[in-house]
């Protein structure tokens, strides 16, 4: 990461023409930023009127339930990333053509535990937990590649000192998030249940359910394969100093 981070830096300041005496120390912009990305703050440097580099930290947290193929859970959608965006101002104005790389950490934490009042349907069959013991499914996902690539343009962060907004559309290319599911506890099955078994158990009962997991895995995974690119909307006030 690091490695690439250097390179677009150094790809920006290569072929940035060569700035008059005036423009030599433009100054340093801040902006708070909000979009699809989360909210964030970025410090942006212009070399002179036509490139400047941009670093920039996104965050947000949100809790909410989703059901997936009849289990209801409670999850939290995590957004983290660092970026470095090189932008190229084609007609040194306030439109700019904008490549660069994110760190990127956003995932999805999500539960759903039955002590034998909510059942789930896994497979062919629904499962309950014990009261003494819940069953607990635990899924995760996390969306996309730990590093990916990010393509856009966008208004705004003007090379003149004073406050801006700006406006930013791209792609990040994240690649498919992947997906796994958890469980402990002891569990039932509804239409057996004085056969109760810990799930993590050697018993045939236990093996059956672990499989039925694992397809209830793949088919989140199928249903996660198909978005391998992120849209990024962003909005921001700056000031350049």
């Amino acid at each position: 990461m690091k490695k690439l981070l250097l390179l677009v830096v150094a790809s920006a300041a290569a072929f940035a023409p060569v700035a008059h005496a005036e423009e030599e120390n433009p100054g340093i912009a801040v902006s708070l930023k909000a979009g699809t990305l989360g909210a964030g703050v970025e410090l942006d440097y212009a070399f002179n009127k036509n490139f400047n580099v941009r670093v920039q930290l996104n965050s947000f947290t949100y809790d909410d339930s989703f059901d997936e193929d009849g289990i209801t859970y409670s999850g939290d959608l995590e957004l983290k990333s660092v970026g470095l965006l090189a932008d190229w101002r084609p007609f040194s104005g306030v439109f700019k053509l904008t490549g660069g790389a994110y760190n990127n950490d956003n995932k999805i934490s999500a539960a759903a535990v039955s002590n034998g009042d909510a059942e789930f349907e896994i497979g062919d069959y629904s499962y309950a937990g014990s009261a003494s013991d819940p069953l607990t499914l635990a899924a995760n996902m996390d969306l996309g590649n730990g590093t990916a690539g990010y393509l856009g343009f966008g208004w705004g962060n003007s090379y003149s000192s004073g406050f801006s907004f700006s406006l930013d559309l791209g792609v990040l290319f994240s690649g498919s998030a992947q997906a796994s599911i958890a469980a402990s506890g002891t569990a039932y099955r509804v239409d057996n249940p004085d056969v109760q078994f810990d799930v993590a158990g050697s018993s045939a009962e236990a093996q059956m359910f672990r499989d039925e997991i694992e397809a209830e895995r793949r088919n989140l995974q199928g249903d996660l394969d198909e978005f391998e690119y992120y849209p990024v909307i962003s909005i921001g006030l700056g000031y350049r100093f």
